[in-house]
Parts: C-alpha cells; sequence; structure tokens
C-alpha cells in the first residue's frame, strides 16, 4: 500500500508569553545492541509483515520532472520493485521528500516525517542539495541524521545523486561534498549508492547523453524519466550487493565522526504560544507551486502576522538555546520581508560573492522570483537559516515584520510555523 504523509500536530510544552512551546530532540540514545541492516530488513520482508519504508530528501527523491513522480521516478520505481521483490510484505510508503530543502532543514524535520513513522529501511538524500559546503554545521547535521536514522533501528540507504553540471568531465573526481560525504558514510559500514559515478559510466559508455537525461526543458538539475530510471538501476545495485554481502552491516561508533555540534534540536511551534498584536493563527495553505513544496504536509497551523487597518503587527519575540537558529513557515508571491535581531544585534542575509549580492538588513521571503507577485500565487514552504555559528547558548531572537514603502501589497503576511534551533 502507497500512502502519502498526512500533517501531524507537533506537540510542545507552554512557555512564557512570546515564547512558543518546545520540541526537543536529545542526543542520540546509546547504541542499540542488534542493529538493522539492508541484509536483515530482506530475510524479514521475506517472511512476510507490515513494514514502513521512508524516502527522506530533497526533489530528487520526490521526482521532480519526472512524467509521473509516483511511479516514474527513482522512488516510484524502488517502491515498485520492492513490492514485487516482498509479495508476502505489506509495505507502507512515506515520502517525506522536500525539493530545494538540504539536511540543515532535514534535521529538524526528521522526527516528525520520518522517525514517528518507525520505519523498517530509509533511502537517504540531501548530498546534492547540501552541495560544496564542508563546513562544520553542515555535516554535522548531515550526520546527526545518520546517527538517528541507524539509532532508531532503522536499515539505511544513502543516494548521493547529481545534477547535469556533475556529467561536464566525466574522469573528474568525486565533488568534494560528495567525497566527505562518502568517508562519513563509509565510516558507518553503509551502503552508498554511488549515483553521481554510475551516471557517468552511463554517458561513458554511450548509453544516454546528458542532453536526453536532463531532457526537460533548461532544467539542469531534474531528470527525466530516463535519468530517474538509471537513478533507480544504482540504487536497486546497491540495494542488491548489500544483501548479498553480509559484511555489510551498519554500525553506531559510540562517537561521531565530527564534532557534534547539534545534540539538542529544538522546533518551537508558534500558534501554541501568545502571539503578540498582529499576529494569529492561520491554517496552512492547500495550493502550491509544486506538491513537494506543500507546506501542509510538512507542518502545523502558521503565525501570520498581518496589515490590520493600516497597522503594522507588533514585532515577534522568540527566546531559544543553541548556536544555529532558523525559520520554517510558508509564503507566496506577496509575503513580507523583515529585519532580524538576535541579542540586540542585526543579523544580515549572507550574500553571495559569487553573484555579487552584497549582505543586507532586509531578508526576503515572496516567492515573486518564481512566480507572479500576487496574492495566493506562488505557494510553497518557506526556509530561512538566520545564524548558524552564535556562542552556544540561550539566545533572543526579535522578527520586525517590513510594512512600509514600495511595492508592499497591503494584504501581504508573513507566515511562521516554527523558530527551529540547534546547539549543546
Amino acid at each position: 500500500m502507497v500512502t502519502t504523509l498526512r500533517t501531524l500536530l507537533v506537540a510542545a510544552m507552554a512557555l512564557t508569553a512570546f515564547l512558543a512551546p518546545v520540541v526537543s530532540t536529545p542526543a542520540h540514545a546509546a547504541p542499540p545492541s542488534n542493529l538493522e541492516s539492508v541484509r536483515s530488513f530482506h530475510k524479514r520482508a521475506e517472511q512476510g509483515g507490515t513494514f514502513h519504508v521512508v524516502f527522506f530528501g530533497g526533489s530528487l527523491t520526490f521526482g521532480a520532472n519526472a512524467s509521473d513522480p509516483t511511479t516514474t521516478s527513482y522512488r516510484g520505481l524502488m517502491m515498485d520493485y520492492l513490492l514485487k521483490k516482498y509479495p508476502r510484505a505489506n509495505i507502507t510508503f512515506h515520502d517525506a521528500a522536500i525539493g530545494g530543502s538540504g539536511s540543515n532543514l532535514g534535521i529538524y524535520r526528521l522526527d516528525r516525517d520520518v522517525l514517528r513513522h518507525k520505519p523498517d529501511l530509509v533511502f537517504l538524500d540531501f548530498t546534492v542539495n547540501d552541495g560544496e559546503d564542508k563546513d562544520l554545521p553542515v555535516l554535522a547535521c548531515y550526520e546527526r541524521i545518520v546517527r538517528k536514522v541507524i539509532g532508531s533501528g532503522s536499515a539505511l540507504v544513502p543516494a548521493m545523486f547529481c545534477f547535469k553540471y556533475h556529467m561536464e568531465n566525466l574522469d573528474s573526481p568525486l565533488p568534494p561534498g560528495h567525497e566527505v560525504h562518502l568517508k562519513l558514510l563509509q565510516h558507518y559500514n553503509l551502503p552508498v549508492a554511488n549515483v553521481i559515478q554510475g551516471m557517468k559510466g552511463v554517458i561513458k559508455s554511450g548509453k544516454a547523453t546528458r542532453e536526453e537525461i536532463w531532457s526537460i526543458g533548461k532544467d539542469g538539475a531534474h531528470p527525466g524519466d530516463l535519468g530517474y530510471k538509471y537513478f533507480f538501476e544504482f540504487v536497486k545495485e546497491t540495494y542488491e550487493g548489500a544483501i548479498k554481502d553480509d559484511a555489510v552491516v551498519q554500525t553506531l561508533p559510540e562517537k561521531a565522526m565530527y564534532e557534534e555540534i547539534y545534540p539538542v534540536v529544538t522546533r518551537q511551534v508558534l500558534v501554541e504560544g501568545a502571539l503578540p498584536e498582529g499576529w494569529k493563527r492561520e491554517g496552512t495553505r492547500r495550493t502550491s507551486m509544486w506538491f513537494d513544496g506543500l507546506s501542509s504536509r510538512w507542518m502545523t497551523d502558521v503565525a501570520a502576522a498581518s496589515i490590520v487597518d493600516g497597522k503594522a503587527p507588533a514585532p515577534l519575540e522568540v527566546k531559544f538555546r543553541g548556536s544555529s537558529v532558523g525559520l520554517f513557515g510558508e509564503r507566496d508571491g506577496i509575503s513580507l520581508s523583515f529585519h532580524a535581531y538576535i541579542d540586540g544585534k542585526q543579523v544580515l542575509t549572507p550574500g553571495n560573492p559569487k553573484r555579487k549580492i552584497e549582505p543586507s538588513p532586509i531578508w526576503t521571503v515572496n516567492s515573486a522570483a518564481m512566480s507572479v507577485a500576487k496574492a495566493g500565487q506562488g505557494n510553497l514552504f518557506s526556509w530561512i537559516v538566520l545564524a548558524k555559528d552564535l556562542p552556544d547558548g540561550e539566545h533572543t531572537l526579535r522578527i520586525e515584520p517590513i510594512t512600509t514603502g514600495e511595492g508592499i501589497d497591503p494584504k501581504a503576511q508573513l507566515r511562521i510555523e516554527s523558530v527551529c534551533s540547534a546547539g549543546k
């Protein structure tokens, strides 16, 4: 049976005014005595029973550009393969893939969108979306996901996907981001689907060209059905190899490979606490530009800041603990921008030197660059990392919606579901 994720209210604890309830995930539990592996999952599934399989990642896991993401994507093909391979098993599949997201959002989604299903098998993406960022904060996020999934008792199959530009030099080594992930995954003795290397072999052998694989318009990120078929073949090959090789048994060393700077992850759901004037609880929108960006699948109600009778909403203040903080919510074509302050100091956007974009005090949320600047158009989830290198400890975040200036629509809102923080 194939199912999709449904919205689940996140449990929380009542705190002081403007400080929403908190969902905290502590450091990993002690290593279990009997860890699951692909081989042991296979043996159990052959005998029959009830199983849960989760696909956790970005748009390549969802299947963007596939003619039917539920059947012709790598995920869809893998679901069909597992159902046919284990006819005696009752397998429920869970799609936990959000396009454009990486492991720095994944750590806040892991409990709600993956582990609550008590999975027996998890397919993990994020390598390609984490990109070439080899900084400790990003690696710590990815490793935390790996450790928690293994520690939950689930078998884990990580996949390292690729974009079209990765195929420009077929003799080049793995990109740095892929290389560090591969070494990390080998540290846990995991079966890694090295799709990027496999796709180079496909093109080298003349089986398909880059243009035939990434065949949908000018999109060099998401392949068409042919490309997903190859992605699936390499993941299946890895899975089959792990079944046959009794040495591929995932491990959970007591100590992480990288420093565990995020042993405690907290998702403060704003609507469960008191909201300042001009903010109110609203349901998430039920339409979106694409299905994996539908915010109602990934969050509960949002705290919406609005301009009421020409009056600006009051600032939102939230206390949090950690060294990293971000905002998870939703946006549309006219979403309000905002100023952010941490401990009284204004936080600037990171900018982009390669694109000659300077840091700015204005955090822009709207999706106008991809849609029409109109209310109800361009609906998507929103994820913004405000800071990732704070001194670890307690901080105060202040969000001030920007309601004056040229081009601001009086119907515009700032819609935030949660303040997400991580630290020790």
